[in-house]
């Protein structure tokens, strides 16, 4: 069966890096080859965490996921090939493809055979990333591709907090339609009964179930999981004012 290779970089579409990348995966399998992202925002590795976190269970078992947000290129870090939950994931050894906590297995890229001849020392998701993912989308084994190690780099995600009646997170990522991302799990929220949430200057009672309802700002469960802030037919992120690593409160009584 033929294996899916998935793409998430900070690469943007404007330059032909995200291009250059699928094209020696592609040269060197028939997997299929989708983009899952290359939006992320530059350098933003917490980011690229939450999106790999948010997405990898979507993807079939056996696909590769190759992740690159990557500001160490060309450094002494590391790179991986972690299996994680029956995926495959290639990229940089800085906590993008590893999780908080979980058992997982992790191979150091470090067989230069298994390269492209030519190395660029600042584009490694082309000459080095690339071409592992297309050999472990062709069925070959990790250890032929690296060696097993123990320590990945393991990085705290952002995370909400508990505060007595109150849970403190924050805006992690604005999405295309202004929507605010943040950092407060589905199921601080829905195992209470949330009486408002505070985003700025905004006061947000109740919780909605659609970006639809009604006119005034919303706060709902979207598809990450997480807590959002919208506003139906407009942008969040305009209408109150707010950006990435802005505070976000939510007021709760147990239920």
């Amino acid at each position: 069966m033929r294996r899916l290779v998935a793409l998430l970089t900070d690469f943007g579409t404007d330059d032909p890096y995200a291009g250059q990348t699928a094209a020696v995966v592609a040269a060197a399998t028939d997997a299929r080859i989708i983009s899952l992202t290359h939006g992320v925002p530059a350098h933003h590795v917490s980011l690229g965490a939450c999106i790999v976190d948010a997405s990898l269970e979507l993807l079939p078992p056996g696909s590769v996921l190759l992740a690159v947000v990557d500001p160490g290129v060309g450094t002494a870090r590391r790179g991986l090939i972690v299996r994680r939950d029956g995926r495959w994931l290639v990229g940089p050894d800085n906590g993008l493809l590893t999780p908080t906590q979980g058992d997982i297995e992790c191979w150091c890229v470090d067989r230069p055979e298994a390269w492209r001849d030519s190395v660029a020392p600042t584009f490694h998701a082309r000459d080095i990333f690339a071409p592992v993912a297309a050999r472990l989308a062709n069925y070959e084994r990790p250890d032929w591709l690296g060696s097993l190690v123990q320590d990945p780099v393991r990085v705290d995600r952002p995370s909400a907090c508990i505060d007595g009646p109150k849970i403190r997170g924050e805006v992690i990522h604005v999405d295309a339609f202004g929507n605010l991302i943040t950092n407060i799990r589905a199921e601080l929220v829905q195992t209470a009964h949330m009486l408002q949430a505070q985003v700025g200057d905004a006061r947000i009672r109740g919780l909605a179930t659609t970006y639809g309802t009604g006119r005034e700002p919303v706060a709902l469960i979207g598809s990450w999981n997480l807590l959002e802030i919208a506003v139906p037919g407009g942008s969040a992120a305009q209408r109150l004012g707010c950006r990435i690593g802005d505070a976000v409160t939510v007021e709760r009584a147990d239920a």
